[in-house]
């Protein structure tokens, strides 16, 4: 029964030969297509024989198509494939950025330092094919040869490819799409306010795809790098998406965002779609967030009189009056965000918190006020009501538990 193995491997040698064989045959005639297709195969029988001929075609005399799929087969084999690495050497420089940038890929795959690459790839990041450009600016970025320009150039027409529905593979096509998205989001992380201007400047050219893409990295600018007014801007534009990834981006602004807050209001109310107007009243929760610690909360400032001036009463009017639950929800926990001691957005809740049907969103304006529980603009006489009559048990517990403690 030993030799029964051994048999069957003395067999099998003659079989993979003749693929071989007839792979070699094929790789010589045939149309373009057939004999790429071949080289492939035969890198998967017999990387050898593949990187020997994959050589051959790297030739600069020879089709480019064919030295295309001789770079991305060497590419493939990798370490397999280390003999090739001086004709990749010598294609660095291709004058098909297709040539050139598969040649990269391959010494990469073989563990050449990325030293050695750079200069093929800040020639890539310029390419006029825009899924070189970006992969050679990712690998790249930050290069202080390559201008975030130009890096961002090269990530918007990666994005630009992706609305398009290129590149056909799908598992590809995704992938380039969550790529760019980090790309740019790693340009506002790391590079300051100059990240920011190149961002902005960027935003006013690029399609409605590259729009979206970059009003979505403003909310990873840190705000000391960032402009809330420049950000703001973008509120007006027609892009749903735009807008909301401006509001996100607004929130950690904080008081400097003041000057944009009469911007953010309207977007609480009718005709806005109730996704704006969610996120309008998430971003003043946010915007307005009061400070973590009681004092500091009753701390008079500009910043918080004017929150609960002007953000307090526009977040009360949505949360009591908006069409949609979900929204009137989403207003009612942004208020418990502002910790309210002062002004008329109490006063206004406490008139309406009755008459809301959805105990959810009661819920929510009694956890409202509890945050505001020491305030003198408490509506305890509402609470009272509801701690004993609210059909709900968690509403009545909660509307109890805030009285309680406003009487300490």
């Amino acid at each position: 029964m030993k030799s029964l193995p051994l048999l069957l491997l003395f067999l099998a040698l003659p079989l993979a030969a003749a693929d071989t064989g007839r792979l070699l045959r094929q790789i010589e005639r045939g149309s373009t297509a057939e004999r790429t297709s071949a080289l492939r195969d035969l890198a998967k029988e017999d990387a050898p024989a593949a990187t020997a001929k994959a050589v051959e075609w790297l030739e600069p005399n020879v089709d480019p198509a064919l030295r295309r799929a001789a770079a991305r087969t060497l590419w493939d084999l990798g370490d397999k494939a280390k003999s090739a690495e001086p004709a990749l050497r010598a294609r660095l420089d291709d004058g098909d950025d297709d040539v050139a940038y598969g040649a990269v890929g391959a010494l990469s795959t073989m563990g050449v330092p990325k030293a050695e690459l750079r200069s093929a790839r800040l020639r890539l990041a310029r390419s006029n094919d825009g899924f070189i450009a970006f992969y050679a600016a990712r690998a790249l970025f930050p290069d202080p040869e390559l201008p975030l320009d130009a890096v961002i150039d090269a990530a918007l027409a990666g994005v630009n490819l992706v609305a398009g529905g290129r590149p056909s593979d799908m598992k590809t096509r995704d992938t380039l799409r969550t790529n760019t998205r980090v790309l740019l989001e790693n340009v506002a992380k790391q590079s300051g306010r100059t990240g920011f201007d190149a961002l902005m400047r960027a935003y006013l050219k690029a399609s409605p795809p590259g729009k979206e893409a970059i009003s979505s990295a403003f909310n990873h600018v840190p705000p000391q790098h960032g402009d809330a007014v420049q950000i703001g801007a973008l509120l007006d534009s027609p892009q749903p998406w735009v807008r909301r990834n401006a509001l996100a981006a607004l929130v950690d602004y904080h008081d400097k965002a003041a000057p944009v807050v009469d911007r953010m209001i309207p977007g609480l109310y009718p005709p806005q779609e109730p996704e704006i107007r969610k996120a309008t009243a998430a971003a003043l929760g946010g915007v307005g967030e009061a400070p973590a610690l009681a004092d500091e909360q009753a701390t008079r400032s500009a910043w918080r009189s004017d929150v609960e001036k002007r953000i307090g009463p526009a977040l009360a009017r949505a949360a009591t009056t908006d069409p949609d639950r979900d929204v009137r929800k989403e207003a009612a926990d942004a208020l418990q965000q502002l910790s309210l001691w002062a002004g008329p957005a109490l006063g206004s809740i406490g008139e309406r918190i009755a008459q809301e049907p959805d105990p959810g969103v009661r819920h929510a304006l009694v956890r409202a006020c509890w945050t505001a529980r020491e305030s003198p603009e408490l509506p305890r006489a509402v609470l009272a009501s509801l701690a004993a009559n609210d059909p709900v048990d968690y509403v009545r517990n909660e509307a109890a538990v805030t009285l309680k403690a406003s009487s300490r």
